[in-house]
């Protein structure tokens, strides 16, 4: 490094040059005074002064410096979060580790199961890299979010059905008995409202005759009703006193023979159902043909006496039909019984036993109660009619005669407006027992309904979360590129703070170099750079400055701007070698340009000391254009092909090198 100190009558300009460093001097005219030694006031002697010519060449402003090749979407390392160790200080604090700018970091936690990709290969963006393994939590989330959206959604469509909640279905048989209990009590108040009907008329009037009968007969009546009447009584208690006789006599002997017969017959009939079924033998189809025979000489003979008696005549058929159909029965294949008869005839064997049970058990105290009870109360009534009529009876039949007329009365006049109120009553309520009947079972509310298809919406969002869980277990690269390392192992725990591979775009490099502040001044975008790689043999690449950041960092006073410059093309480079850039920001061409050392200034004024033909020398002021570390542009004042007085500057041009 070596420096250069340009002295000018109002600053003192310093400027600093690096190796393979050119610095831009000045975008716009910059006066330069240089103390002439030996000029004062007249012009010395040219053979005694260094010269030049004024030459019209390019003139072209660059800067430039050291720097790094890096990829061109990565900025700079990424810092993830760890936990410090006990060392650290309070336990648990947070503190960050740095992880490379190409780093790929998995979206999941777990461990990981096996890689995917070896270092060198190529992938695309979203390829597989790894596969994580985390102990079937992902799995069991996805088939518990299958199962709640399947039972959202069964919900949903009993809401839009058949409510659960609204009760079961009410039958066919429930509805038709809620309509009809409807109907009814519409008809009974149209009844009330309405003109009475006949038949009620006449019936009202009949209760009014019985009654007015009835009074009649208590009050006295002729002997011969009265007499017919004490029969009548005393033969009900004769009835009565016969069936407590009964009751209390002991089973009869023929009933309880006939009730034996019957349930040996039930069980013999039910053990020849289940007993293999045998063809019958021939000596049996003979004596029932022979039975038949018999049973039609016998019907024969009694159609034909004089007179033939009615009674006989039909035991008689009775007894060919029975033979008939036993002969039939023989004569029928033999078949195995049915179940169905097999439950008959046991039925049959419970009902004779129970039958005969009844016959032999004693008689119930029920019965015997209810037929002592009916014989006093035939007593009561025999004595009351042979005493007559009591007050209290006589009384009781005077107020049904006035019952009966008032009824009568009633129905002849307009309606009780209570009998009509509750009769409305009585249609509302068989219209709301109708109407919850028909709830029964409906579909849900518009509420419930919107619920339940939030319900099935979050199910559905639980799903999608779970299978996202399951593809995150999946590391997919971020963007096409590289595999550059492998950062982790199978079968190593890993979230999403940690980096498990490298991946970088070998493709899309760029270069970061930091420039003075005097040099970042002239950089914008778009500004055409080379690029110089050592490595490679000195060996050039095109770029361009993407951009130049707009603050700066300061290190050891000099404070410094990264600009960054991207490659067109990068075959052979790799991301961390050293380069040198040269960005060019200003050129012109076929300008007329003289050496540094040829410009004074005299008072803000640049000038130029102008040797003639003759050898003369003069001072003659100009105008000054763009100007490098080594030339300056004239834009007026001086021709090409003119010589100039090469001054000394007044203070030392190198002061050292580092």
């Amino acid at each position: 490094m070596f420096t250069v100190r340009i002295v000018t009558p109002r600053r003192n300009l310093v400027l600093t040059l690096r190796r393979r460093t050119l610095v831009l001097l000045a975008l716009v005219p910059v006066g330069i005074w240089f103390g002439a030694l030996g000029l004062q006031g007249g012009v010395a002697a040219a053979e005694d002064l260094p010269t030049a010519e004024a030459a019209r060449d390019d003139m072209v402003v660059a800067v430039g410096g050291v720097g790094r090749i890096i990829q061109a979407g990565a900025a700079a390392p990424i810092v993830t979060p760890t936990k410090a160790g006990s060392s650290a200080g309070a336990s648990g604090s947070t503190v960050g580790s740095e992880a490379p700018a190409d780093a790929v970091f998995p979206r999941a936690s777990g461990q990981i199961s096996r890689f995917l990709v070896v270092p060198g290969r190529r992938v695309i963006t979203g390829q597989p890299l790894a596969l994580l393994d985390d102990g079937g939590l992902a799995a069991a989330a996805t088939r518990q979010a299958l199962n709640d959206l399947a039972t959202a959604r069964l919900e949903l469509r009993q809401k839009r059905t058949s409510d659960p909640l609204n009760g079961v279905r009410a039958t066919p048989a429930e509805l038709a008995a809620g309509r009809l209990g409807v109907t009814s009590a519409r008809e009974q108040l149209a009844r009330l409202l309405g003109r009475p009907r006949r038949a009620d008329v006449s019936a009202a009037w009949l209760e009014v005759r019985r009654a007015e009968a009835e009074l009649e007969t208590l009050q006295g009546g002729t002997p011969e009703d009265r007499a017919e009447a004490i029969r009548i009584a005393r033969r009900t208690l004769e009835l009565a006193q016969d069936r407590l006789e009964r009751i209390l006599a002991p089973p009869d002997p023929a009933d309880v023979s006939a009730a034996t017969a019957e349930l040996r017959k039930a069980e013999a009939d039910l053990a020849s159902l289940q007993r293999p079924a045998d063809a019958p033998l021939p000596e049996e189809i003979a004596a029932a043909r022979q039975a038949v025979t018999s049973a039609r000489e016998t019907l024969e003979e009694l159609k034909a006496a004089v007179p033939p008696n009615a009674a006989q005549i039909r035991a008689a058929q009775l007894d060919l039909d029975r033979a008939s159909a036993e002969l039939a029965v023989l004569l029928r294949p033999p078949r195995a019984a049915l179940p169905e008869e097999i439950a008959a005839a046991r039925q049959a064997v419970e009902a004779a036993r129970a039958k005969l049970a009844r016959l032999l058990r004693p008689p119930s105290a029920v019965d015997v109660k209810t037929a002592r009870l009916e014989v006093d109360q035939a007593r009561a009534e025999l004595r009351k009619l042979e005493t007559g009529p009591s007050r209290a009876a006589m009384a009781n039949a005077r107020q049904a005669v006035d019952s009966a007329r008032a009824k009568l009365a009633q129905l002849l006049g307009p309606p009780l407006q209570s009998d009509v109120t509750a009769s409305r009553l009585d249609v509302r309520r068989a219209r709301a027992e109708l109407a919850v009947l028909r709830a029964r079972g409906a579909p849900g509310s518009r509420d419930d309904i919107g619920l339940s298809q939030l319900r099935v919406e979050a199910a559905e969002i639980r799903l999608e979360i779970a299978l996202l869980g399951r593809r995150l277990l999946t590391v997919r690269a971020p963007a096409a590129g590289t595999v550059t390392s492998l950062l982790s192992v199978p079968g190593a725990p890993v979230d999403t703070t940690t980096p498990i591979a490298t991946v970088a775009d070998l493709d899309r490099l760029a270069v970061n170099v930091d420039l003075s502040e005097f040099d970042v001044a002239q950089v914008r975008s778009g500004l055409e750079a080379v690029v110089s790689v050592d490595a490679l043999g000195g060996k050039s690449f095109t770029g361009e400055v993407l951009f130049a950041a707009p603050t700066g960092s300061e290190t050891g006073g000099v404070v410094t701007f990264p600009v960054r410059v991207t490659l067109t093309r990068a075959r052979g480079l790799r991301p961390g070698m050293n380069v040198s850039v040269r960005i060019t920001v200003a050129e012109r061409s076929g300008v007329v340009q003289v050496p540094l050392e040829a410009v004074s200034q005299d008072e803000d004024e640049p000038t130029v000391t102008v040797i003639d033909a003759s050898g003369e020398a003069s001072q003659r002021s100009v105008t000054l254009g763009l100007a490098n570390n080594k030339s300056v542009e004239i834009v007026k004042g001086l021709r090409e092909g003119e010589r100039v007085v090469l001054t000394e500057s007044q203070a030392p041009a190198e002061e050292g090198e580092e």
